[in-house]
């Protein structure tokens, strides 16, 4: 008994002298707290349960002030600097909208893009792993900047091997909200980046708490609205989604309550994005100061697109939820100036696209849209909009290497899109038709 007692005493007493945890840099990946695992009966019968189990164990997270535009953790990039360079060349459009560059060369080396160009100017490594992709076309990796359910593995990977390397997660089931479980799906290259927002903000008794049965973060003023975002951006939040939604009468947030919202997610560098369902959730969500919003309105009269165009605010419309309707509001946003960002919302509603949202494509063609307007929308604007503008959406220099490649041209098909002859994510190869 003694014995084991000195023992006990001396493992408490190394514990005690163990070193306190040094500062750590913002673009290290920070590991946020693990939710305890929650009665069943918190979540309602009819929501269905989930297939992520909740660990019982607890970490504490270092609160974090996110830059701007947002840093990607040196853990979402290759770290095999082993890894063979390569090289691709083919026909190159690079998302920012300009014209595709014929017989272009572009190198990628330790998970970024290291260089990019004519092959005339561009040098190619002699060790290189050269890929000539004739009949192609070379692309950005497309993002998806509005799905639901992306922590799950199956759904993710679906995303990632349709060439969509990227997903913005807009509303998980609240406290189920699992910024943990995006962290360690992050790691996998095979899986699809995830961009987090957590919970759905909305006012007590408000949709889709009442109406759709989607359990929520309600507050009930601006202080507590203050708080509970800054709890969430420090937990881990990449963006912050309000639901605006005066559809049957329903109660919604106030003007001051969503701008004490804005200006706390704002203060930390976090976007804020916008559920709405009509022209007055849409004003109010612009005076608050809401990045982008989501979803159609009947019509877009001319001083609030002059509004929207002015304050920059971006417009994802997921066109396919309203059977393709648009009321001619895309066209008339773009010719005005705004900026159109591609998502879908699928993930969670029954018979939305999961992949390569085509059906979205198609829609937004049919609605006025240019193939090109529709590329730089899944691309540049969808990257925005994630708040990795100056990371992805792009092939850059410096960049991360997020690739599609498709057989044919979409500019003059839009249908190629969905026949992938390459995948490249973060560096890596994660699918390859080539080879066939």
């Amino acid at each position: 008994m003694k014995k084991n007692s000195v023992c006990i005493v001396l493992i408490l007493l190394l514990a005690a002298c163990r070193p306190a945890a040094t500062a750590i840099s913002p673009t290290v990946t920070i590991v946020p707290p693990l939710p305890t695992a929650i009665p069943p009966t918190v979540m309602p019968a009819q929501i269905p349960p989930t297939s992520i189990s909740v660990p019982t164990e607890m970490h504490t997270a270092t609160p974090t002030v996110s830059m701007t535009p947002m840093q990607v953790p040196s853990t979402m990039v290759s770290t095999a600097k082993d890894r063979n360079i390569i090289v691709l060349v083919g026909t190159l459009i690079d998302g920012t909208g300009a014209e595709p560059l014929e017989d272009a060369v572009i190198i990628i080396k330790d998970g970024y893009i290291s260089a990019v160009g004519s092959r005339k100017d561009v040098e190619i490594p002699s060790d290189a792993n050269i890929i000539e992709l004739h009949g192609a076309t070379i692309l950005p990796g497309f993002i998806n900047s509005h799905v639901h359910n992306a922590y799950e593995p199956a759904l993710s990977a679906k995303w990632a091997q349709a060439g969509v390397t990227t997903v913005r997660d807009l509303g998980a089931r609240y406290p189920f909200f699992l910024f943990y479980l995006r962290d360690k799906n992050n790691e996998d290259p095979s899986l699809a980046t995830v961009i987090s927002a957590g919970p759905l903000i909305t006012n007590p008794g408000g949709y889709p708490i009442v109406g759709s049965n989607f359990p929520s973060l309600a507050v009930t003023n601006p202080d507590h609205a203050r708080r509970e975002v800054a709890h969430l951006i420090s937990d881990g939040a990449d963006v912050i989604k309000i639901v605006v939604d005066s559809g049957e009468g329903l109660p919604t947030l106030s003007l001051e309550t969503a701008s004490a919202i804005v200006e706390t997610a704002h203060q930390r560098n976090v976007p804020v994005a916008a559920h709405i369902s009509s022209l007055r959730d849409l004003w109010l969500v612009l005076d608050a100061g809401v990045d982008d919003f989501s979803h159609i309105v009947p019509v877009l009269p001319g001083d609030l697109l002059e509004q929207m165009v002015i304050d920059n605010v971006y417009w994802v419309p997921t066109v396919e939820t309203a059977g393709g309707y648009d009321a001619g509001n895309l066209r008339k946003l773009i010719r005005a100036g705004g900026q159109v960002a591609l998502g879908n919302d699928s993930g969670l509603l029954p018979g939305i696209e999961i992949g390569m949202p085509m059906r979205e494509i198609e829609m937004m063609h049919a609605a006025g849209m240019s193939p090109m307007e529709i590329i730089v929308a899944v691309t540049r604007n969808a990257a925005h909009v994630c708040n990795l503008e100056d990371t992805l959406g792009t092939l850059e220099v410096g960049k991360i290497a997020d690739i599609l490649v498709v057989n044919g041209d979409p500019l003059v098909n839009l249908q190629t899109l969905a026949d992938v002859r390459l995948v490249i994510h973060r560096g890596m190869i994660i699918r390859d038709s080539t080879q066939k």
